[in-house]
């Protein structure tokens, strides 16, 4: 894979599995995401969270329809409020 199409795809929401996967808060597995390892875990909150096993910087995390949904992109994650531009919530995957 070229650097375009992988920038392309750590750009996109990526489906890893459903949210029982990690159902106590403590539980945790990894996954490998275009070669790299992706840990998923839920934390003492209750909240899915996704790292990167090697960095271990967080990256974009969403729990959709009761499915775990990551963006491995490094763009800026602050949402933006500016007329016509969508806030994250907005980008990210939802339910039909």
């Amino acid at each position: 894979m070229n650097t375009d199409d992988r920038r392309k795809m750590e750009n996109q929401w990526l489906s890893i599995d459903l949210a029982t996967a990690v159902p106590q808060p403590g539980d945790r597995m990894t996954v490998a995401l275009l070669g790299e390892p992706i840990t998923i875990l839920r934390d003492r909150g209750g909240s899915v969270r996704a790292f990167r096993r090697r960095s271990g910087r967080y990256v974009r995390c969403v729990v959709r329809c009761g499915v775990i949904f990551v963006n491995l992109g490094e763009e800026d994650h602050v949402p933006v409020a500016a007329e016509g531009v969508p806030d994250s919530e907005s980008i990210t995957p939802h339910c039909a």
